[in-house]
């Protein structure tokens, strides 16, 4: 079971499938989340505001989150050699 989102707005970070390669990032207030696992270390959380959730990013958004309108982008180029994969959506008032 996943734990209840505990407000409204800002950001949450998401571990899928119990692998640190995809750690994602959801800004509520934006409605984008992005994978981080390339140039975020896990280290610098907060373990106990780390959701672990064993799906996929669009899953955890709609079934957990109540989240709406999800889309993927074609991937970001960042820096040269980061890439990052990226959707948008938008929460239910």
């Amino acid at each position: 079971m996943v734990k209840e989102k505990t407000t409204e707005h800002g950001l949450e970070y998401v571990i899928l499938n119990n692998d640190e390669s995809e750690l994602w990032e959801i800004d509520y207030d934006a409605g984008h989340a992005v994978n981080v696992s390339d140039y975020v270390k896990l280290d610098s959380l907060k373990h106990d505001g780390i959701v672990k959730y064993y799906g996929t990013i669009e899953d955890f958004l709609s079934e957990q989150r109540s989240c709406k309108n999800i889309h993927f982008h074609e991937t970001m180029n960042v820096q040269t050699r980061i890439h990052m994969e990226s959707c948008s959506f938008e929460t239910i008032s």
